[in-house]
């Protein structure tokens, strides 16, 4: 069949087995490399993403899950090469060479098949997996021996992760969007155990989306220990050969803990991996990588008698530093021999159904699946929906109807471009727009980090004014009031239940003096009634005139987290509270001067600017009075917003059909944060051409004035 896009796919396989490749070639700083491909399966047909109720029972979070377009391979003519990408919707994934790796990623919004190609840096200096006092050394002597896969017999290793809070903030605070990158994180650790003919299936996924289930403070030891307890009590999820639980720091030396050789152990089959800011999901694989190898025995290379074929070899601790590919050395390949050859590895032998067609679509149960345009329910269920646009009996859209559901879709057809889909919750959130071209709602975004709210008083985190004052009424009710320094002061200096900085083995933790606004939340209290909050103390002070309170719970209460001010409030000139200390807000890397974008906008998460109406992104300089504000994210970009995006270095690239019989121009066009889009052909360039079975029409832009000049 030949294909219609800039891309192709072709299967082959045997009988009971699917197997599909695919092929591109990409042009990357004026080469083009052809890439083959081949599909890796690593999601259960039973897999599930978890989040919890508002009672804090756990439930199933719904999502459409896609298991058939998750690909492996290598770049033709570069041995030590390794390609991990999704094609769910477009490229997204890692091209690793020997000692660079690049990031791929769709080119949003496109009228082709256009994406983004940048250098992955690393900013990970000085980041070890283990102190060096905890990392085993070799005495065994090792034999050199070739490179090869261990076994002709596929291995797999089942494992559950579980994202505490402040990772899936740092992740995207969207679910699908945390999800997809959890995905692939998972290739990323599939692409270094391919020698060892392993795969690491993701089992299930936990999101602790509103609030941690247990404290994430201490160093990774200390939280290992506290998580496979709670694993033991609590967990009882889909069969599992390890669990990890993933946690953001904003910086740790250190970060990572397992027990060594305890793969299969069901009491201490576990690890922590710590995601330090700087650090790249390529370097977060890695720790992955290392810590699953030591849960299966498997030590840290001795350089002076492992080698492997490639720059860095995977147990080598200067592995989470560097770029391209990383692969196991002879040593690792003979620890790995020797666990798999023990009893206690047999839980590796257990494959589970990975086939994406293993599970058949079901029409009628209300989940669209593969093959299915929508599915609206029963009969029943679609007669009671009277705007319905799925045919019940068939799982297709009904004629005339290009949706069914979505923030986006409004009576059958894509909602108006520029219509809320997503509006703001706070003074620090975004709206976000459709786009006039899907039913989907743009990823949620918000305010930059660090930008006062409150009336200059406050700051906005993840989405929220940190208001002290909102605090106080949402604890105690209106009219409370953020406490006065005087208040903190007296009460916080204690170490009672009246007022302390949390508590330890030891008893409760006295405030540092600079850290006294940051301890138990203290509020001004001005209402005659008593204060009744189930399972809390209330606690009065009379302070200078001041009618102080605060309140105190029994360990262990999920409401206990009401009593303590909350990280990002602000505790004095340039300083923000963080796990109970009072530390400098540039921590919140907030660099959104006024002139950025020219006073007429603010900067969202991604640091780009959110233009207030009648100024166009990026920058906000250009003024049309018909625009309603946004930015290049929001989903209602002018055509030309893309275009004026900056960046770091970036290759933006038309992929092309490998098969000879197609013809099809592809254009690289280089830009950084400084420099115009390079002209060519007088000012005009041709960004795309696609067949015209997609019905995309090129077209020619002049980059000086940053608009449309003519199709053809």
């Amino acid at each position: 069949m030949k294909p219609c896009c800039a891309y192709y796919f072709f299967s082959s396989g045997s009988s009971g087995s699917r197997q599909t490749r695919a092929s591109y070639n990409i042009m990357i700083e004026g080469k083009t490399y052809t890439v083959n491909l081949m599909q890796k399966a690593f999601l259960p047909h039973n897999f599930r993403v978890y989040g919890y109720n508002g009672t804090g029972s756990m439930k199933p979070l719904e999502q459409q899950l896609q298991n058939f377009c998750y690909y492996q391979g290598y770049i033709e003519g570069y041995p030590n090469s390794m390609v991990i990408v999704s094609t769910c919707t477009g490229l997204r994934g890692l091209l690793q060479f020997e000692n660079v790796s690049y990031g791929i990623e769709p080119l949003e919004p496109s009228v082709g098949f256009e994406h983004v190609i940048y250098e992955v840096k690393h900013k990970n200096k000085g980041v070890s997996l283990y102190a060096e006092k905890d990392i085993e050394s070799r005495e065994m002597p090792y034999k050199i021996q070739s490179i090869e896969p261990l076994s002709e017999f596929s291995q797999y290793i089942e494992m559950h992760v579980v994202v505490e809070k402040n990772l899936y903030n740092h992740m995207g605070s969207d679910t699908i969007v945390v999800t997809q990158k959890i995905f692939q994180l998972i290739g990323l650790t599939n692409a270094i155990f391919t020698s060892f003919n392993v795969t690491i299936i993701l089992s299930s996924l936990e999101l602790w989306i509103d609030e941690n289930k247990i404290s994430v403070t201490g160093d990774a030891n200390e939280l290992l220990h506290r998580f496979l307890k709670w694993k033991r009590s609590y967990l009882v999820l889909r069969p599992h050969d390890i669990a990890f639980l993933l946690v953001y720091r904003e910086k740790s030396n250190y970060v990572g803990a397992t027990f060594q050789g305890k793969m299969c152990d069901s009491h201490y089959g576990g690890g922590v991996a710590l995601h330090p800011r700087t650090i790249s999901l390529e370097s977060l694989a890695v720790i992955i990588a290392q810590l699953l190898s030591l849960s299966m025995g498997i030590a840290y290379d001795d350089v002076n008698k492992c080698q492997c074929s490639g720059t860095v070899c995977i147990m080598n601790p200067e592995a989470i530093h560097s770029s391209g590919v990383k692969i196991f050395s002879n040593c690792s390949m003979e620890d790995f021999a020797q666990f798999i050859s023990k009893p206690k590895s047999q839980c590796l032998q257990n494959q589970p159904h990975l086939d994406p067609s293993y599970k058949a679509a079901v029409c009628g149960n209300g989940q669209v699946e593969q093959g299915e345009q929508c599915d609206c329910g029963s009969a029943e269920d679609c007669d009671a929906k009277s705007n319905s646009c799925c045919n019940p009996a068939t799982c297709a859209l009904k004629p005339g109807s290009i949706c069914d559901t979505g923030k986006c879709c409004t009576d059958c057809q894509y909602s108006a471009k520029g219509e809320i889909c997503r509006p703001p919750t706070d003074e620090c959130d975004l709206p976000e727009y459709c786009n006039g071209s899907s039913a989907t709602c743009q990823d949620n975004f918000f305010v930059q980090n660090g930008h006062p709210c409150g009336e200059n008083q406050w700051l906005c985190l993840n989405g929220s004014c940190i208001s002290g004052i909102k605090q106080c009424t949402d604890v105690f009710g209106e009219g409370a009031e953020f406490g006065p320094e005087e208040c903190y002061s007296h009460l916080n200096s204690k170490t009672d239940q009246s007022g302390n900085c949390g508590s330890g083995p030891s008893g409760y933790i006295q405030c540092k003096t600079k850290d006294l606004m940051c301890g138990k939340l203290i509020c001004q209290y001005k209402n005659e009634k008593i204060i009744e909050i189930p399972n809390a103390t209330a606690i009065y002070a009379n302070i200078s005139g001041h009618i102080c309170v605060a309140l105190d719970f029994p360990q262990g209460f999920r409401n206990g987290k009401m009593m303590w001010v909350k990280e990002g409030t602000v505790c004095g000139v340039n300083k923000v509270c963080r796990n109970k200390e009072c530390v400098d807000a540039a921590y919140l890397d907030y660099d959104c001067t006024p002139r950025k974008c020219n006073e007429q906008g603010i900067c969202n998460n991604k640091k780009n600017c959110h233009c207030n109406p009648s100024y166009l992104p990026p920058n906000c300089q250009t003024s049309d009075d018909a625009w309603i504000g946004g930015s290049i994210d929001s989903g209602n970009f002018p055509p030309v917003a893309r275009l004026a995006s900056s960046g770091n270095l970036k290759v933006r690239v038309n992929l092309k059909s490998s098969q000879k019989t197609e013809s099809i121009i592809s254009q690289v066009i280089i830009f950084d944060g400084q420099e115009k889009w390079k002209k060519q052909n007088k000012n005009k360039t041709k960004l795309h051409a696609m067949p015209d079975c997609l019905g995309f029409k090129p077209a020619y832009y002049d980059y000086d004035r940053q608009e449309k000049i003519e199709d053809f």
